[in-house]
């Protein structure tokens, strides 16, 4: 038996599917195969305030569609850069290896301390 004989696709959704499929909505202009595009989507829809406002995002940010890495030690580094080099590949490097936390991060915990455990 050949997959055609028993797989129709529809052109159309059928109703009773859609009864089955609450708040079903189709974004034209993103597409299931590209995971980066779909990540943007959830960024944006994380920055909002509950009351809608958030902040523009582009659908492609400044890394694109290009593959990105981040390393957390010299030798993660190196390892990028010597594959790369195999590969006949150029990387170029955005930040350095240092981590900084932003000033509008809270650097104060919400836990209370106990004994053992101060805060």
């Amino acid at each position: 038996m050949r997959a055609r004989e028993f797989i129709a696709e529809a052109e159309q959704f059928h109703s009773d599917h859609l009864a089955a499929i609450p708040g079903m909505q189709i974004i034209p202009g993103l597409d299931n195969s590209n995971p980066y595009h779909m990540w943007r989507f959830i960024v944006a829809a994380g920055a909002l305030d509950g009351k809608g406002n958030g902040y523009k995002l582009e659908k492609d940010g400044p890394i694109g569609q290009k593959l990105n890495t981040i390393t957390y030690s010299k030798e993660d580094g190196d390892i990028i850069k010597q594959t790369a080099k195999s590969l006949g590949l150029k990387v170029n490097q955005v930040s350095d290896q240092a981590s900084h936390e932003p000033e509008t991060t809270n650097k104060t915990s919400p836990v209370k301390g106990f004994k053992g455990y101060a805060r």
